[in-house]
């Protein structure tokens, strides 16, 4: 999936680089809107593949979502640590650690931002209803390169939990011509005490 997010992510650059400007405004800003909207459905997908039976449930409602906050709360409730977990990994001074990971700033697709791009993307991929103001296009292009990075930031470097499992994941997407890595971490055995 992490792939799939990578590869979609690579046409909204292209757009964003003017490589594809044959297409008139509106069709441009649709066209990346619809993929941060495939991104955000797999960001969310790919979190509730660590319980088949779970994910069975939801998955055959998730096409039907029209709210976000209704999405996340049944994933939630599958897996309430469900979201990824942005970081930056940093060479570690402590002795025998090689790199700590730090929490990313807030400069990444959060919940709630992710809440309110589901609803935005939703808003331009339907048809207009006549009677509603018209979309202003120049404002969703300007904006959504910045809608693009606070995607990379989330998902560049990120831990995720899954459901019952003690271990950490670590996925990083790699370079433009890296494919994406997961990294298993278990957690150290705790010294006997005496006593």
């Amino acid at each position: 999936m992490m792939a799939e997010v990578k590869a979609r992510s690579r046409l909204i650059d292209e757009i964003g680089e003017g490589r594809v400007s044959v297409f008139p405004q509106p069709a441009r800003v649709e066209f990346v809107y619809l993929q941060f909207r495939k991104i955000l459905e797999l960001i969310a997908m790919g979190s509730l593949l660590a319980n088949s039976k779970a994910f069975g449930q939801v998955q055959a409602n998730i096409q039907r979502y029209w709210n976000a906050k209704d999405l996340l709360k049944d994933i939630h409730g599958i897996n309430p640590d469900f979201y990824p977990r942005p970081i930056i990994q940093e060479p570690s001074q402590r002795r025998g650690v090689k790199i700590d990971w730090l929490d990313r700033p807030d400069d990444y697709l959060t919940k709630d931002r992710f809440i309110t791009l589901y609803d935005r993307c939703g808003s331009i991929l339907h048809a207009r209803n006549p009677f509603a103001p018209e979309q202003d296009y120049a404002k969703l292009e300007e904006v959504s390169p910045k809608w693009h990075l606070r995607i990379v930031n989330l998902l560049n470097a990120h831990v995720i939990h899954l459901v019952g499992d003690v271990n950490r994941y670590l996925i990083q997407m790699g370079s433009q011509s890296e494919s994406p890595t997961a990294t298993v971490f278990a957690p150290a055995a705790l010294p006997k005490q005496n006593g």
